[in-house]
């Protein structure tokens, strides 16, 4: 197994990211003696844990239901490290989260020829990819605007590789003016809730109401039905993506309101969902469930390393036990992290 625990080979592109040297300049560092340089010895075994992780995860895949222990116990790692506020901003993060991303913009150049591509970005991002159209939900670089999570030369990389951009609501968690610019920049449709950038580009375009819309997009042989729904008072849009003949799938921004849940009963009665893409801490998480009566569930938002305390960071390991007591629905389901892929197929 000591093959497996090799560092990765970080590219180019993100080697800005690596550890180049100590924070307290250590000088035994090299010799792996951290007495008295407890900073250093954080950061050298926050590395190596995140490299070990990333391997993990790249010989244990995305699956359907309980992961197999390798994957599961990695996830829960993963868990451990991002909930140690310590690790926030570090490089050992950046490099870990960078070399995900750069994977996710390297595939996306890998033709789709059957059914849909799923890739699950940083918080609640998303983008699906079909033969003929590669769409991105709340796609964001995460962390602040002078300190990004992920560098620019990757997340507007992927951007460049999509051809519409769907935001669910106006928080920063899922929602990003630079990055809709950018699709904008490039004449690609951005469709926004209501109120949310109007007036910044004649490509960005918020919806003029609140309601349930179609908006088609025959170029990309795709329709999105936007579903009027809400995160307390906040306008958010459930994107419903129907890509005619090959799937629908439908992502629920920060959806959480009791009041809408008498429509959502009966989404499934009006639009045949394929994948739906929840927030993992949804509000009645069986009712919706039961509403939208997807084929398959692809949860987001674990680990959203924004202004929550570690204890609304949602760990992967708590998406796992709500996945176990809704086992009864008999609903499929994939527990995927940053920069990692599923193909679908009807």
């Amino acid at each position: 197994m000591r093959k497996y625990l090799l560092l990765p080979l970080v590219l180019f592109s993100i080697a800005a990211y690596a550890i180049a040297q100590t924070t307290d300049e250590n000088p035994y560092a090299d010799q792996y003696i951290y007495w008295n340089h407890l900073s250093d010895y954080k950061l050298a075994q926050a590395s190596a844990a995140y490299n070990a992780i990333d391997t993990m995860l790249q010989l244990y895949r995305p699956e359907r239901n309980l992961p197999q222990l390798p994957r599961h116990l990695t996830l829960v790692s993963l868990d451990q490290l991002l909930h140690d506020t310590d690790n926030d901003a570090t490089q050992p993060f950046y490099t870990f989260i960078n070399q995900r991303m750069l994977r996710v913009l390297q595939d996306l150049d890998r033709p789709v020829t059957k059914g849909l591509r799923i890739y699950k970005l940083y918080n609640d991002g998303f983008i699906i990819k079909s033969a003929k159209a590669t769409v991105a939900i709340d796609l964001i670089p995460g962390g602040s605007d002078a300190k990004p999570f992920i560098q620019d030369s990757i997340i507007y990389g992927i951007a460049g590789k999509c051809d519409a951009l769907f935001i669910s609501h106006w928080h920063p968690d899922h929602a990003n003016l630079n990055m809709a610019k950018s699709f904008a920049a490039r004449g690609k449709r951005v469709i926004a809730p209501k109120d949310l950038w109007v007036g910044v580009d004649p490509m960005i375009q918020p919806l003029a109401e609140h309601v349930e819309t179609d908006i088609e997009f025959p170029e990309l042989d795709l329709t999105l039905h936007v579903l009027p729904g809400h995160q307390d008072n906040v306008y958010n849009n459930i994107n419903v993506v129907e890509f005619h003949g090959v799937g629908t799938v439908a992502q629920t921004g920060d959806q959480w309101y009791c009041c809408d849940m008498d429509w959502i009963d009966h989404v499934h009665e009006r639009y045949d969902i394929d994948v739906l893409m929840p927030n993992c801490w949804i509000h009645d998480f069986e009712r919706h469930l039961l509403g939208f009566n997807p084929k398959l569930i692809i949860t987001g938002h674990e680990n959203e390393l924004g202004e929550h305390s570690i204890d609304h960071r949602e760990a992967y390991w708590i998406t796992l036990k709500k996945m176990d007591v809704l086992a009864h629905l008999n609903i499929p389901y994939v527990l995927m992290t940053w920069g990692e892929w599923y193909d679908y197929n009807r």
